[in-house]
């Protein structure tokens, strides 16, 4: 069963960046979606490995200024902001982290409660620290917020080290997509 959350939340943070944030970044930022995708993998290699947000900040601002062209208010401003606030995989990993404590505890979750864990989960992302396991940290105002039991943290971080690299990678990915559309736009202005 934990095998499952764990490839579900890895299946599904790539599904995302691949998915939603490459095409975003090329239809919104004006860079082309394999151009985009080679650009930023020496960020997300080191978001991988180091499972934080932080350990990637340098390597994230090499890839915005020698690889996406990125100006100095973003590189300067932004990026520190978002890395510091913007957890786009922190979301997706605490719902599928709380389906997962629901169906092993043995509760039916229904509309509401899904929209309560999507609304707990963006809230919570915003006080994620960048380090590593970080987004397992904020799991238990979440399951709280739908009548989950906190215990069931406890099971997800015995296995949080893989989940929490695809996680990190998305946040990373989304981070560097959020600059590359910013940026364009703030250039058309």
């Amino acid at each position: 069963a934990l095998v499952t959350y764990m490839l579900t939340v890895a299946f599904i943070c790539t599904l995302f960046c691949v998915w939603l944030l490459y095409p975003a970044a090329a239809m919104f930022g004006r860079v082309g979606y394999l151009t985009f995708a080679r650009a930023i993998v020496p960020a997300q290699a080191v978001a991988f490995s180091a499972r934080s947000s932080l350990a990637a900040y340098p390597a994230m601002l090499a890839v915005g200024r020698e690889k996406l062209n990125l100006s100095e208010p973003i590189l300067s401003f932004l990026m520190p902001l978002m890395i510091t606030v913007f957890r786009a995989g922190v979301v997706v990993a605490q719902v599928i982290g709380a389906m997962f404590v629901a169906k092993l505890y043995g509760v039916a979750l229904g509309p509401a409660q899904y929209a309560t864990l999507a609304i707990t989960s963006i809230a919570c992302s915003f006080s994620v620290p960048g380090i590593p396991g970080g987004g397992i940290i904020m799991m238990v105002p979440v399951l709280l917020s739908v009548g989950l039991p906190a215990e069931g943290v406890g099971l997800l971080l015995a296995v949080d080290t893989f989940p929490d690299m695809f996680r990190t990678t998305t946040n990373v990915t989304a981070d560097l997509a959020a600059a590359v559309i910013l940026d364009r736009r703030a250039r058309t202005t």
